[in-house]
C-alpha cells in the first residue's frame, strides 16, 4: 500500500482547489494538486459529467461554477452509511463559506437530507478516511465488521488500521479478546498530508472534518485545536 496515503481523493481536492480558484487553469489546478494535467482533465470531466462542476468561459480563460447541491447528494456506492447527513453538511457549509470569500455567487444553504441521494462509483473520501468514519460510529467493530462497511478486504483494513497507527492517529486497544479503536484527533488535524500538491488546504475544511468526526465519534474525547 502506497506511502502517500492521505484522506481526500483526487476529486475532492480537485473539487476544493475549484471552489477556491474558480478561473484557474488545468495546469494550475494541476500543479496546486499535485496531479497530472491528463489527470486534471479527466476528473474535471467526471465532475462535469454529473454536473457538480460546471465549466464556463469567460474571453479565453474557462471559468468553472460548483453546484454545492449536487455535491451534497452525491456519495460514491457503498457509503452512504459512512457519510451522515451531519457530516457532509457541515464540509458543504464551510465550501460554500470559501466560495463566498472568493466573490464566488453561491446559493445561501444547502441540506443534504432534503435532496435525493446521487450515487455515483467515484468518492470525495479515501479508504483511510471511511475507515476513520466507520470507527467514529462505532469504535469497537471488528476487522470483518470494518471491511464489509467500507467494501474492502480484512487484509486492506489492517493496512490502514497499522498506518494510521504508524500516524499516531488511533490508538489501539485491547478489552479481552477485543479490540477498540480511538482517535487522537490532533494528531488528525496535523497530519502531514492533507493535501499532496504546491498548494495548502484550507485549515477550516480540515478543522470542520475534524470537528465533524469527533461529533460521530463513540470515544468521547474532545478535538484538541
Amino acid at each position: 500500500m502506497s506511502r502517500s496515503w492521505r484522506f481526500l481523493t483526487n476529486h475532492a481536492l480537485v473539487l476544493i482547489y475549484v471552489v477556491g480558484h474558480p478561473d484557474s487553469t488545468v495546469s494550475e489546478i494541476a500543479a496546486g494538486v499535485g496531479v497530472t494535467e491528463r489527470a486534471t482533465l479527466a476528473i474535471l470531466r467526471e465532475l462535469g459529467v454529473e454536473e457538480i462542476i460546471v465549466r464556463g468561459r469567460l474571453g479565453r480563460h474557462n471559468t468553472y461554477t460548483v453546484d454545492f447541491g449536487r455535491l451534497a447528494a452525491y456519495r460514491r456506492e457503498g457509503t452512504v452509511a459512512l457519510t451522515p447527513r451531519e457530516f457532509v453538511d457541515g464540509l458543504v457549509a464551510t465550501l460554500l463559506q470559501i466560495a463566498r470569500e472568493g466573490a464566488v455567487s453561491v446559493q445561501e444553504h444547502v441540506d443534504s437530507g432534503a435532496l435525493e441521494p446521487r450515487i455515483g462509483r467515484w468518492g470525495f473520501f479515501t479508504n483511510h478516511a471511511l475507515l476513520l468514519l466507520s470507527i467514529a460510529l462505532d469504535n469497537g467493530s471488528t476487522v470483518r465488521e470494518m471491511a464489509a462497511s467500507i467494501g474492502v478486504t480484512e487484509r486492506a483494513v489492517v493496512a490502514i488500521l497499522n498506518q494510521l497507527e504508524m500516524e499516531a492517529i488511533i490508538v489501539r486497544r485491547r478489552h479481552g479478546r477485543r479490540n477498540t479503536y480511538e482517535i487522537d484527533f490532533a494528531a488528525l488535524r496535523q497530519f502531514r498530508r492533507w493535501s499532496p500538491g504546491a498548494w495548502r488546504l484550507p485549515p477550516e475544511l480540515i478543522d470542520v472534518a475534524v470537528k465533524g468526526l469527533h461529533g460521530l465519534s463513540t470515544n468521547g474525547e474532545s478535538p484538541t485545536s
